[in-house]
């Protein structure tokens, strides 16, 4: 099967969610295409796949307060997991699904940064 990334998405930590949704839909006139409260993600109005994820900072999930942290979405999710334990890559997040409609995993790159790997649920 073939394995294919759909997009990859930069994820910011806040501490005022509220400022950074005045912040990208105000100043840079992007379009707030998710709003979970918790987590907001903004589109270029004229480039839907080019996107940004701004998540609130609470110190109690898994990777809050961590540098880098980017997601990846990509087909066929579980293909993805078997590669990457395949590959002996370490997985800081085990497959899940998620009720919000994805389902991903974690994984570290060899420089720590966190990648969110994962698939809309159709």
């Amino acid at each position: 099967m073939k394995t294919t990334i759909l997009r990859i998405v930069p994820n910011i930590y806040s501490n005022d969610v509220e400022a950074s949704k005045k912040f990208y839909t105000q100043f840079l006139d992007m379009k707030l295409v998710m709003d979970m409260e918790w987590v907001l993600t903004f589109a270029s109005k004229e480039n839907p796949k080019a996107q940004i994820t701004i998540i609130q900072n609470t110190g109690n999930k898994p990777l809050d307060n961590k540098a880098i942290f980017l997601s990846i979405e990509v087909v066929n999710i579980d293909l993805w997991y078997e590669r990457a334990k395949t590959q002996d890559i370490e997985i800081v997040y085990p497959i899940t699904t998620e009720s919000w409609g994805v389902k991903r995993f974690f994984v570290k790159d060899p420089n720590g940064a966190t990648i969110n790997l994962l698939s809309h649920c159709v």
